[in-house]
This record gives C-alpha cells, sequence and structure tokens, in this order.
C-alpha cells in the first residue's frame, strides 16, 4: 500500500529532474496533495482487505494498479503540457492527444511494469490492518492535510508543482462540480456542432456562383476606422478604402480569430475547425502526415469548382504546399510564380504586385467552364512589412502604418478591375484576415490581448446589399457560412460554428487562443471575455462598461467556476487530431522538384516553419539531396534545425557550384518531449544571375526509440558531380 503514495512521489521526482526545475517550497505543498491523495486510497484499500473477501482483495488491488496508471499518465500529460486538465469529465479523456502522449510514447514501460508487479504481489500478501495501523494512517492524512493549508499556494509556479491532479480537478468533496457536468457536457457538444438551425437573411443564392476569399495577412478590425470608432478606439494602423467598402456591402464587425500564425489561422478558416488553442503543433501540419479532415476546398471541388490557392510567400514553408492540395485545392501558386515586384523579402512580393499578378490568374479562371473557388493571402503587412522604402501614405508614419496602406490601395485597384471586368456580376468575394495583429495602442495589457483575437469579414454578394451585423462570429464558421449561401447544407457535415447568413434566438459564446501570450480565452455574448493562462491556473474575467468586447473601459473579476470548466474542455478538446508522425513513413520537407533562386531576390527561404511535436526518445533524421543546374552559377546555402527554440544542427554559408549535388543526412537525439521542430533550407545565388536548384529527396523521418543524447551525428555530408539530364 506504499507505492499508493510513493508512486506520485515518483512521478513528481521525474518531472523536476526532466524539466530540469530548482526545488522550491511549493513542490513541499505539491507532495504533501500527493500523500494525502494517496493515503486517501490506502485508506479506502484497508477497508477493502478489511472485508476479508476475495472480492475486497481483488477490488483492492484493481484500485491500486489503476491509481499507478494514472499517475504516470498524468505524468507523461504534464510532460507535454505542463498542465493539469479537468479529469471529473471522464467522458471526454479519450481524445488522440492524451492517448498519444500518456499511453503510446510511455518513456518508462519497465518502471511502470515494476512497480505494478510489485502492486499486485503487494496485494496478495497483504495483511489485514491493525487498529494501530489506523491511528498512524490518520495521523499521516492529517498532517499532510495541514501541510498543505499551511503553504500558501503560488501563482508563479505551475499548478502542478502544488497540488495532486486529482485534488486539483475534483478535491476531496467533488460533490461542487457535478451539478455542472451535464450541462458542460452540453455545451461543449454545441461548440463543436454546425448549428444552421437561424432564420436565413440571404441566400441561398440561386446561382452558383465563383467564391473569391481574401486573406490580408494581419489585419484586425481595429483597422476599419469605422469599426474601431463604434468600438471606441483608434488605431493608427488603418485601411480606409477596406472600410468604405465594407460599409457598402455585408460588414461583420465582431469576428473572433482564433490563433496566431497564419497556418493556424489559415486551418480554421478553410476546414470549419477551431485549432488547437493551446501551444502546440498546429493541425495544418498534422495533416500533412495524417488523414486530413474534409475541408471547403474539397467540398467545392466535389461539386464542380475549380479550386486555387495563391500566396506571394514560399509554399513550402508551414507544409502548405502538401497541406493545400490535400484540403482540396487543385492549384497552388507561390513566390517563384510572381515575377515582377515593387519590393521583396525572404517572405514574397509586396501586396500591389502580388493583386496585380493574381489578377490575371483570377481573370482566367472566371473565363473558364467551371466556377472557381479561390483563396488569395497576402503577406505584405507581416513583419518586416514588404513595401517599397518610397512607398507613402498621408497620416502613416511607421512602417507598418504604410504597409497596410499599401495592402488597402492595392486591394481596392485589384476589386475595382475586378468590378469592371465583370467578375463581381458573378462572384462572392469574402475579405477578412488569416489573423489579428491587434491593437498596438490598447489602453491596458489585457486590450490589447483581446484585440490580437479581433478580426472582420466583408462579403461582397453579386446583388449588392448593404447590412452590417455587430452579433460575435467567428473565423470557425467562415466553411459553413459559404457552404449555406450557396445551398450546400447538405455538404456542410463536418464544418462546425454558425452561418454568417441567419439570425438565430440565442446567442453563444466563442473561444480563441494566443499561443504567444500563453493565453486562452472565451468571449462571451454579453461582452465579457474569461481569460486564462494556459496552465489555467490563473482565470479571469474581463466585463467592459460598454459592453463591448474590445472596447478599452474595463473592469475583472474572478472567473466564474462554470465558464473556467467550459473553457477548459474546449481548449483541450481542441487538441484532438494530434497524430503520431513517429508512426508516419516520414515527412517530405518539400515537394517542388525544381526551384529558381533569382540573384535579385536575396537569401531565399525554401523550407521552413513546421513547428513539429517530438515525443521523448525519438531520434529525428533529417534528408537532403540537391544539386545546382547548369555550369555559371553558384549558390550558398544555409541549412539548420530548431527545437524548442534552440538551435539542434547548422551548415552555415555552404557554397554549391553548378553542376554539384549534395548529400547531407543526420541524425538527432530528442530524450525528452519537446515541441516547436523547424527545419530550415535557405539559398542564395551569389555567381550569375540565376540558378536552379533540382531536389532528389528533402526529407524529414522521425525514429520511436530510447534516445538519451541530444547530439547530432552526421551520417552522410558530400559533394559530387550532379547528373545534369
Amino acid at each position: 500500500m506504499a507505492l499508493c503514495v510513493a508512486t506520485p512521489w515518483l512521478t513528481r521526482a521525474l518531472l523536476l529532474y526532466e524539466k530540469r526545475l530548482a526545488l522550491a517550497p511549493i513542490d513541499l505543498r505539491g507532495a504533501l496533495a500527493d500523500a494525502s491523495v494517496g493515503l486517501l486510497l490506502v485508506g479506502l484499500v484497508g477497508l477493502l482487505l478489511g472485508t476479508q473477501r476475495l472480492w475486497g482483495r481483488v477490488l483492492a488491488m484493481a484500485l491500486v494498479v489503476a491509481f499507478i496508471f494514472s499517475s504516470f499518465a498524468m505524468y507523461e500529460f504534464i510532460s507535454v503540457f505542463d498542465s493539469l486538465y479537468a479529469l471529473s469529465h471522464v467522458g471526454f479523456l479519450g481524445d488522440s492527444t492524451f492517448l498519444g502522449g500518456s499511453v503510446r510514447h510511455a518513456r518508462h514501460p519497465l518502471l511502470v511494469l515494476s512497480i505494478t508487479v510489485l502492486a499486485v504481489l503487494g496485494a496478495v500478501w497483504a495483511r489485514l490492518p491493525a487498529s494501530l495501523w489506523w491511528r498512524w494512517w490518520g495521523l499521516g492524512f492529517a498532517a499532510s492535510v495541514f501541510g498543505q493549508v499551511a503553504i500558501p499556494t503560488s501563482y508563479a509556479h505551475d499548478e502542478w508543482r502544488e497540488r495532486h491532479a486529482i485534488q486539483a480537478n475534483l478535491g476531496f468533496f467533488p460533490s461542487s462540480m457535478r451539478p455542472y457536468r451535464v450541462a458542460i457536457r452540453a455545451e461543449v457538444r454545441d461548440v463543436f456542432r454546425g448549428d444552421l438551425d437561424g432564420e436565413r437573411w440571404v441566400g441561398p443564392l440561386t446561382t452558383r456562383p465563383n467564391v473569391l476569399l481574401i486573406l490580408i495577412e494581419a489585419a484586425s478590425g481595429a483597422h476599419l476606422p469605422s469599426v474601431a470608432a463604434a468600438e471606441g478606439v483608434r488605431s493608427t494602423v488603418e485601411m480606409p478604402k477596406l472600410d468604405a467598402l465594407a460599409r457598402r456591402h455585408v460588414l461583420l464587425t465582431h469576428v473572433v480569430s482564433h490563433q496566431r500564425q497564419t497556418n493556424r489561422g489559415e486551418y480554421g478558416i478553410l476546414c470549419g475547425d477551431y485549432p488547437k488553442l493551446l501551444s502546440d503543433q498546429s493541425k495544418m501540419s498534422e495533416q500533412v502526415y495524417a488523414s486530413a479532415r474534409r475541408c471547403l476546398p474539397e467540398v467545392l471541388r466535389e461539386q464542380g469548382y475549380a479550386t486555387a490557392y495563391i500566396q506571394s510567400a514560399p509554399l513550402g514553408f508551414m507544409l502548405k504546399d502538401q497541406f493545400m492540395k490535400k484540403a482540396g485545392f487543385e492549384e497552388l501558386i507561390g513566390d517563384p510564380w510572381f515575377e515582377r515586384s515593387y519590393a521583396r523579402t525572404d517572405w514574397g512580393v509586396d501586396d500591389k504586385a502580388f493583386f496585380e499578378q493574381s489578377l490575371r490568374r483570377v481573370l482566367q479562371l472566371h473565363d473558364a467552364e467551371r466556377p472557381f473557388f479561390a483563396t488569395l493571402l497576402t503577406v505584405g503587412t507581416h513583419h518586416p512589412f514588404t513595401i517599397p522604402d518610397s512607398a507613402a501614405a498621408e497620416g502613416a508614419r511607421t512602417r507598418r502604418e504604410r504597409a497596410f496602406r499599401w495592402a488597402d490601395d492595392a486591394l481596392a485597384d485589384f476589386l475595382g478591375e475586378l468590378d469592371r471586368r465583370g467578375v463581381l456580376n458573378d462572384t462572392v468575394v469574402v475579405i477578412t484576415s488569416d489573423e489579428s495583429t491587434g491593437l498596438a495602442q490598447a489602453a491596458t495589457a489585457t486590450q490589447r490581448l483581446l484585440s490580437q483575437s479581433w478580426s472582420f469579414a466583408v462579403v461582397m454578394l453579386p446583388e449588392p446589399m448593404a447590412k452590417r451585423v455587430d452579433t460575435l462570429y467567428a473565423h470557425v464558421d467562415t466553411a459553413l457560412s459559404v457552404t449555406d449561401l450557396l445551398g450546400l447544407e447538405h455538404e456542410a457535415e463536418g464544418f462546425i460554428g454558425r452561418s454568417w447568413f441567419r439570425d438565430y434566438e440565442s446567442p453563444r459564446p466563442v473561444f480563441s487562443g494566443n499561443t504567444y501570450a500563453r493565453s486562452v480565452m472565451m468571449f462571451e455574448p454579453s461582452g465579457s471575455v474569461v481569460v486564462c493562462s494556459e496552465s489555467f491556473q490563473n482565470c479571469s474575467r474581463s466585463l467592459p462598461l460598454a459592453g463591448l468586447p474590445f472596447s478599452p473601459n474595463r473592469e475583472r473579476e474572478p472567473a466564474p467556476e462554470r465558464a473556467r470548466q467550459l473553457l477548459t474542455e474546449v481548449a483541450r478538446l481542441s487538441r484532438s487530431g494530434g497524430a503520431d508522425m513517429t508512426e508516419a513513413d516520414g515527412l517530405d520537407l518539400l515537394v517542388a522538384e525544381r526551384v529558381s533562386v533569382p540573384a535579385a531576390d536575396g537569401k531565399k527561404l525554401l523550407m521552413g516553419g513546421q513547428y513539429l511535436r517530438v515525443p521523448g526518445g525519438t531520434i529525428l533524421r533529417v534528408d537532403l539531396d540537391l544539386e545546382v543546374l547548369g555550369e555559371q552559377s553558384v549558390i550558398e546555402l544555409n541549412q539548420d534545425v530548431f527545437l524548442g527554440g534552440y538551435v539542434k544542427f547548422e551548415r552555415k554559408a555552404f557554397a554549391l557550384r553548378g553542376g554539384e549535388r549534395w548529400r547531407l543526412s543526420y541524425e538527432i537525439g530528442v530524450p525528452r518531449d519537446a515541441s516547436q521542430l523547424v527545419v530550415q533550407l535557405y539559398a542564395q545565388t551569389v555567381s550569375g544571375d540565376a540558378a536552379t536548384i533540382r531536389f532528389h529527396d528533402a526529407r524529414l523521418s522521425m525514429i520511436a526509440g530510447d534516445a538519451t543524447s541530444d547530439d547530432a551525428v552526421v551520417i552522410e555530408d558530400e559533394v559530387s558531380r550532379g547528373d545534369s539530364r
């Protein structure tokens, strides 16, 4: 029975050691919490043994074994997420991320097996507890409880360091939580379903219009002056032409973007599913090497639409060259396609050049026999703000302000040309952002955080109508809204959210995360917002005095327990889809066989931004096989691997001449669970006007094992004459 206390102490010690955490007084409180929970189980086991029946002994053994397994499962979970989750909601504990992290990748299977065997033998040979034993048990339990009361909690440390998982989520008096279980479960189900029960105010459109989705990188609702003014704020970053256009069409002013980073935002928009609200590898990356969700492009392609994805950035970054194909786009256009620019960076061409050249392809799609669905993503408003140095705009002072004005002018010219060519007569245009950069001049840190989830949507219909919608909507609603507008409700299965084009009797909350701020949020219909740290140790409710979710004048109060539970469950369940790459055959880092590198473009990013999770014990293997075509050029290559923000391997300024072939293979051990794996390759032509790289292989493999060292081992690194055929 001593194992009931020793097991949680052992897993706690493993966590402190493996996370390289220095002991603090709060860890004594955590150890006492483990002891109190373990001693409660010991008391129950003693009562069962006291029955002197076989069933009592068998049940006692089963309880101890189950406790051991749950202790190690929680150890695995904390190892990855540094937080505790609501164990009371047992119906939600079967999601794939939890199972993958806690079962398939158990790092100490022999230890678990050994302790389990000891528990079984102990239960078989245990004697009945004597009266003196019960006295010592009572004294130990009382001391552990008193010690926890005497040591105050600490907001400076993760919750798992001061509490046991069962105690933290159920408490010794769990009845206070149980009245919410049914209601919380019903509310969670509503969050993850599609709702088309509202009353239509437009559509379905009787024809089969084209659909053009335009995503303005990092734009916010605060950047539309009329929308910002209605919220009681003013941003120095403005898009006045888009604001004027929005007032003549359908404008949704309170659209919540669900995460920072483009791959997370685009996933939610295109696939009608919440991205992960907690920091983890993105669902977009996971679906490259796992089964893909049925997304909007695939639905429309099945309905006869031509589908095209156009962005100015390199498609290999964030694995979009592979995800967008799996999502249903037939045609992908990225950085190399854009020959002209007014300014260019590693991220691609400026927005004016992007729209001018994209116009040609959109017109071709429009003139074809099939209707089209095209998605355009700009990049000029992303740091470092791709604009010519000569670009200027009245009132714009900073480079960020000028970049958004440059994008605003370019978008207005693009839409004006589409109108002149008759494209808007049979095309639905949706304009929104992939994420929100927020309000830089926020009154408080809380308002700044909330504004980083503030987007908008402008919908231009073939028969224009002006309508302002101030109801709280979200990016996750996009896919369902488009299918609803087109009369394809029967094809919307799997999309969650609500339709922008219906009125609903009952309001609903909307959820978002901020991986940079390590926070999750629940936007309530009243305008208040529940904000929690990713550990859920700190939660509060921000109350706007004017009832507007992004307004500057706010009050703060403790978050109600029920709201906190709902946010916790939604954030945890949004992690579903956590596929394990160690079970895949590997991941293509780049699918393009040939890549052109003009000297005028400078250093060019060919691959990167994967941000993958790596289970402990894994061996990473990277295989690159490439050659430079022609005889007159010289390319400089930079290849590196980052894991958790630290460089694990790098080859800098490696020169490869025309006609030469470079084969590089190496392995890196990952002893402990890690995240944010990024494999990057940059190229720059340093001799000649341009060079072409042919890729024979560019692959990342994760091999499950028991790696104990994180040293990089080079297997092959050689240059030879290439095959120029």
